[in-house]
């Protein structure tokens, strides 16, 4: 790979002075203001082009800090990207434009039913509401 210097912002100051050391002023004042403004404002456009650049470099920085879920793994080119996977029982429809709808496509021959206990393995005891024991689905894992 080539060496390249650092970018140098181009000075115009020393084309006022080859333009004054002209003079240009005395024998055509109309095209020595024309020149003049000339140089002046393309100073001006290259510091606005330079602060543009420099809020474009940082919303740039933003946006690669942000945290993102995405449909693909995206980590390379966003860091903080977290591909969404559907997990058992649960399918994405992506049919409408900017909207992501979640199923829970699940039925009876996915989950088991298993009563709630206090995890205590010597004297298991269920845990009741409304004198019902508490059941929780627990999905089938192949």
């Amino acid at each position: 790979m080539a060496f390249k210097p650092d970018p140098v912002q181009p000075d115009f100051s020393s084309l006022i002075v080859s333009l004054d050391n002209s003079k240009t002023q005395v024998s055509n004042y109309s095209l020595y203001q024309t020149i003049f403004f000339l140089i002046k404002n393309t100073g001006r456009a290259r510091d606005l082009i330079i602060d543009e650049i420099d809020t474009i470099n940082e919303q740039i920085s933003e946006i690669l800090a942000s945290s993102f879920l995405t449909v693909n793994d995206e980590t390379v080119d966003f860091p903080n990207s977290r591909q969404l996977l559907a997990g058992l029982g649960i399918s994405f429809d992506d049919t409408v434009a900017g909207r992501r709808t979640i199923n829970a496509t699940g039925g009876a021959g996915n989950f088991y039913d298993s009563p709630l206990t206090d995890g205590d393995e010597d004297e298991t005891d269920l845990i009741f509401a409304n004198a019902d024991p508490i059941i929780c689905q627990v999905p089938n894992v192949p």
